[in-house]
């Protein structure tokens, strides 16, 4: 009987993921999901803002401005929460 065949062998597999391995492979696909999260969070301020300044009679060009500044706070904000609250939890 060969090795392969006997039951009671152990296989010859790769040793067990450690955590620091598993973390490393799961960050890129969590940030992407956090920064999509983000975006689509600050469009929604955008278009909000951009509607609010169209139904007080504004141009065009004042309602772009409110929802580009709208958005580009929002992600700024976003942007700066995450590692404020991912140093936040180290203190405890």
């Amino acid at each position: 009987m060969t090795a392969s065949e006997d039951p009671t062998a152990t296989p010859t597999a790769m040793p067990p993921a450690t955590t620091t391995d598993i973390h490393a492979a799961c960050a890129q696909p969590v940030w992407a999901l956090w920064l999509l999260s983000m975006i689509l969070f600050s469009l929604v301020i955008a278009l909000s803002a951009g509607l609010v300044e169209s139904l007080a009679g504004a141009g065009l060009p004042e309602v772009l401005r409110s929802g580009g500044t709208g958005f580009a706070t929002a992600v700024g904000l976003c942007l700066v929460a995450v590692p404020a609250v991912r140093e936040l939890r180290k203190r405890r």
